[in-house]
């Protein structure tokens, strides 16, 4: 092949190769920008495009979010946040083995950063493409935003029941509250919601905790008190009173 031609063709094949990346990447740059268009389903409308952002009305910026809500959201999505780079790998191994002992997909392993990329520029289907556009898009995320960042796009964004998006309405729609005054008791209660809102979001609407609901109360308050985020008055007081004003019964 003569110089002339090879340079041709290698140039056109780097050309082929970067149209490629920006087609399948997904476009998490528009985040860095600070607006996005996503699609997304309301109770009352159906699918709709809704525009969102730090700009936008309704929005809720992270420092006027309780810290308990934060920390039982963390803990329950993806504990070690602030330390991956976009993937858990160690999630990603428990996870393997978990389901492979359970012989079927019983746990994901997708950090927060992956579930918002998923939720504003993907479909849910669970194919192999879309989870590696999922983590290739959560790659760049981290380099262009910070943690902070991520995490305040993600409270804004994320579905906590059927029709109720972002902190600020489940705040309001389960407590008549404010995010920023949200308890230890009711941070908890919007984080055992995750990672199916639409099915465990029927505890907060009738006000009343399953038995499954109670368990799963008490290993998030367990959890955040071993990481030393809530004192152990706080535990007390959130299994006393965690189940709306009743005590958790949490069954061994």
């Amino acid at each position: 092949m003569k110089p002339r031609v090879t340079k041709v063709f290698l140039f056109s094949l780097v050309i082929a190769l970067l149209g490629f990346l920006v087609w399948f990447i997904p476009p998490v740059y528009l985040l860095k920008r600070g607006t996005v268009t996503y699609e997304r389903f309301e109770r009352d409308k159906g699918k709709v495009s809704v525009t969102v952002g730090p700009k936008e009305k309704g929005w809720t910026p992270l420092r006027r979010v309780s810290r308990f809500a934060l920390a039982a959201i963390m803990v329950s999505e993806d504990a070690r946040f602030y330390t991956h780079w976009g993937i858990d790998l160690l999630a990603i191994k428990n996870s393997v083995k978990v389901n492979w002992a359970r012989g079927r997909y019983a746990r994901g392993a997708s950090t927060i950063t992956q579930q918002l990329v998923r939720l504003v520029f993907l479909d849910p289907e669970k194919t192999l493409l879309r989870k590696t556009r999922e983590v290739m898009g959560a790659l760049l995320l981290e380099c262009l935003l910070s943690k902070q960042e991520i995490m305040e796009w993600y409270v804004n964004l994320i579905p906590l029941g059927k029709g109720v998006y972002g902190i600020r309405d489940a705040s309001r729609i389960y407590f008549a509250s404010e995010p920023d005054i949200l308890t230890v008791s009711q941070g908890i209660l919007l984080a055992l919601v995750l990672p199916s809102p639409n099915k465990r979001s029927r505890n907060l609407d009738r006000k009343q905790l399953t038995a499954w609901g109670q368990k799963r109360f008490a290993e998030l308050a367990n959890e955040l008190q071993e990481a030393a985020l809530i004192s152990k008055k706080q535990w007390e007081e959130a299994m006393g009173t965690g189940n709306f004003g009743a005590p958790i019964q949490a069954q061994e």
